[in-house]
């Protein structure tokens, strides 16, 4: 048990069973040591330096004879008191730690959602933007599947003021609008899916029966999404 004790304060196995064979017997020289203890000669070495650097043994000569005994065990609270202190400052890092955590984990969380609810919490999340909206590859689903939501949305977007560019289908050119670019690329360039980047986030709606979406949170996801827009506004006809 007290073996046990002396190795949770830092303590090896060897220091452990030296300190406490030395406790009981006094002076002792290495060979003494080894004999009593069981550990190898050479281990038991290894153990005494430790020891003595820690300060919990003292090294004495007799009749020309290394000795080793053990030093006050008070030695033993001031190593304690030591690794309170260390623990003690450690904790004072954690709250911080765990605040970078969060950060790095919020910056790379894929979310996902499904139905018709799961679109309308996504273009809930496009509201709070910060940034202009990036859209392409919608061939304006949205209208289909939320035809009573999506101009309620519209709404509120144009009011908040964010802004939107739009890469559409040159089969379906809307109509004009609010605080809205719109640029025009080829029918063959269809898609059943309508991507969104904003804020640093890329939401992806897939127009199928029951529709899904995810919202990536990435930095180097959403910059690569955000630089293939660029390239494909350039290219696209107004």
């Amino acid at each position: 048990m007290e073996k046990q004790k002396l190795e949770k304060i830092g303590l090896s196995p060897n220091e452990a069973k030296c300190y406490l064979t030395l406790l009981k017997i006094g002076s002792a020289s290495a060979n003494e040591i080894s004999r009593k203890s069981g550990i190898h000669r050479v281990s038991v070495y290894d153990a005494l330096r430790g020891l003595h650097e820690k300060g919990l043994i003292s090294q004495i000569t007799k009749t020309n004879k290394l000795l080793f005994e053990v030093a006050n065990p008070i030695k033993l609270l001031n190593i304690i008191n030591e690794k309170e202190e260390i623990l003690q400052e450690s904790r004072k890092i954690i709250p911080k730690l765990l605040q970078e955590f969060k950060t790095i984990k919020s910056k790379q969380e894929i979310h996902s959602f499904k139905g018709i609810a799961g679109i309308k919490t996504v273009l809930q999340e496009m509201l709070n933007s910060k940034t202009e909206i990036l859209d392409f590859g919608a061939e304006y689903k949205i209208k289909e599947f939320l035809p009573y939501d999506y101009p309620k949305w519209d709404k509120e977007r144009v009011k908040r003021k964010i802004k939107m560019r739009i890469i559409a289908n040159i089969k379906i050119k809307p109509t004009r609008i609010s605080l809205t670019k719109i640029k025009y690329v080829p029918s063959e360039l269809h898609s059943s899916a309508s991507t969104y980047i904003f804020d640093g986030k890329v939401a992806i709606i897939m127009w199928v029966e029951n529709p899904l979406a995810i919202i990536i949170e990435h930095k180097a996801v959403y910059e690569s999404y955000k630089n293939y827009f660029e390239y494909l506004w350039k290219t696209a006809d107004e």
